[in-house]
């Protein structure tokens, strides 16, 4: 076990330690009231829909990162309703009404704290049946929150006839509407499966006076941990978000907004060239660290997170989920250990729109997104699987996509056409070592994406697989920005540069659905009319599949 492995076990069963002991045991109703809960609190809750949930439970519920026996369940009191020495109560139960109560617990006041901005993680892990929904609630006082639906993980060896994901990506508050998730809600659905841009720490501009961000600090970009709080709760007070984490168990990752736009690690310090900070790096390290602690504390994951450790292994978010004997994801993320971009680390739009003959440390061996650690695992995790299906997700898209070929063939290279070199080395270790039925789900780039995934993009490789890139479910799409850009990121324009990619939208908001079966996976992309004030309703875009054991992308 190396440096890093070893920290990642210490530090998951450091932080386990407390939300274990705060949710007690699993009781039964029976027993639920004479259970030492370390509170001498009596675990009657009030009935569901009792108090003012809005009131006192602001950010409502969620739940995420699901095992075979559990989940992380979240919620978040309001610091003017906090009373000394009043627990928080929490129950599981298998039915809506709450009649088949599975478990219960209390959470000491000593948890409900400023120093996690009274954000509560509950790691049920280990008390619940595999293979399963359940409900839960909180409730505080006299007051229940309202309902929250989780699904647990089927255990490695079992037998699964569908899974069914909700793939979303790039939520910004001041640039989007969130009509798209009142609508996710009532999706039935397995998994909602979130590629990262959970926030924008930017605050501009808005697309109107109700979309506007007053931070803390005042400032146009969020310089600490008060402005990066502030941008998630108004976040998870839109009642749209709300629904959907209601329903639906979350499974993230993050991208660069959780922190900065474009960020990368230089090999001594965590860096963002946008951010005002970023020439500062005492400030811009320290703004890290508290962007991060607001992502932990505002997301329900389960994820190894040493507040005080050093950069850049403070945290790891790469992680996988096994569905069964039907399929593997594997999660990762691409920026705490990604070098330098190879070119434009100037003023915003450099990185964007680069030249091919202006950029060609492109290709330079050894550039890495993912760091070795974490490439290795990925490859190990997909390769050793005996799932039927590997689905590998990246907060970034995969395939190469050539914006222009005249006057001069034209990139983008914080994606992965910066990064040429690790690329072609995972293609073609996933084509070596026979990883098939392989999905490549992504997102950032604000626009939908269909392309066939090659072990060699120069004519000589062969197909090993399909990608496919989900747009923003609440930001600008990437074809809608003013020109020239959105000459070049039309439909037509980007797949006659791309003969790889089988289709290509970006003017329009949505999400997408993947349905994995054991003969086939299908994924159907749901495009939202218009960012409106009004609710507008989603029309499907396109719809691909692809067989078990035949990699070739079918539109159908």
């Amino acid at each position: 076990m190396n440096r890093r492995e070893f920290l990642k076990h210490l530090r998951l069963g450091a932080i386990a330690a407390p939300v274990v002991i705060s949710a007690c045991k699993a009781q039964s109703p029976d027993n639920a009231n004479s259970s030492d809960n370390g509170t001498n609190t009596p675990l009657e809750l009030p009935l569901p829909g009792a108090g003012n949930a809005a009131a006192i439970f602001p950010s409502s519920v969620a739940s995420g990162d699901p095992t075979p026996s559990g989940a992380m369940l979240w919620t978040r009191v309001a610091a003017e309703h906090i009373q000394i020495d009043q627990p928080l109560l929490w129950e599981i139960a298998s039915d809506e009404g709450f009649s088949n109560v599975v478990a219960r617990g209390a959470i000491a006041a000593s948890f409900l704290s400023a120093s996690s901005d009274y954000t509560i993680k509950l790691d049920t892990d280990g008390l619940l049946g595999n293979n399963q929904f359940y409900f839960y609630r909180f409730a505080y006082g006299d007051t229940s929150s309202r309902i929250g639906r989780m699904r647990t993980l089927p255990l490695a060896d079992e037998a699964v006839d569908q899974l069914k994901m909700i793939l979303v990506t790039c939520q910004d508050f001041t640039l989007g509407r969130f009509h798209a998730y009142r609508e996710i809600a009532t999706v039935e659905a397995d998994y909602l499966l979130h590629l990262g841009d959970f926030i924008y720490e930017s605050a501009i501009i808005g697309i109107g006076p109700d979309r506007l961000l007053n931070l803390p600090s005042g400032q146009q970009y969020a310089v600490d941990l008060n402005d990066c709080r502030f941008i998630y709760k108004t976040h998870r007070a839109e009642a749209e978000l709300q629904e959907a984490l209601e329903k639906h168990t979350l499974i993230h990752t993050w991208d660069d907004h959780e922190i900065a736009n474009d960020r990368y690690w230089d090999g001594e310090r965590p860096r963002g060239p946008d951010h005002p900070l970023d020439s500062d790096p005492v400030a811009f390290t320290q703004y890290t660290r508290d962007a991060i602690q607001a992502w932990y504390e505002y997301l329900p994951v389960r994820v190894p997170y040493d507040p005080d450790g050093d950069f850049p292994d403070l945290i790891e978010v790469e992680r996988s989920f096994r569905f069964g004997n039907l399929a593997e994801l594997v999660l990762t993320e691409l920026r705490m250990h990604r070098d330098p971009h190879p070119c434009g680390e100037g003023n915003f739009g450099e990185r964007q729109l680069v030249l091919e003959s202006s950029c060609e440390a492109r290709h330079e061996p050894d550039r890495t997104m993912m760091g070795s650690i974490q490439r290795n695992w990925m490859l190990d995790t997909l390769a050793d699987s005996d799932a039927q299906w590997k689905v590998l997700g990246l907060p970034i898209p995969f395939s190469p996509i050539q914006i222009s070929q005249l006057p001069a063939a034209v990139y983008e290279t914080d994606h992965w056409d910066g990064y040429t070199d690790e690329r072609r080395i995972i293609l073609q270790a996933l084509a070596d070592r026979d990883v098939n039925n392989l999905i490549v789900l992504s997102g950032d780039l604000h626009a939908f994406l269909a392309a066939q995934l090659f072990s060699n993009y120069d004519g000589s490789g062969e197909p090993i697989g399909a990608e496919f890139a989900t747009s923003a479910v609440a930001a600008t799409p990437i074809a809608s920005i003013n020109p020239p850009a959105n000459v070049f990121l039309q439909q037509l324009n980007i797949q006659a540069n791309n003969p790889h990619i089988n289709f290509w939208d970006g003017t329009r908001n949505g999400w997408c659905e993947v349905t994995i079966t054991p003969t086939n996976c299908r994924v159907v992309m749901r495009a939202m009319l218009a960012q409106l004030p009004i609710a507008n309703p989603s029309l499907p875009l396109a719809e691909f599949n692809v067989d078990a054991d035949n990699p070739l992308l079918q539109r159908l």
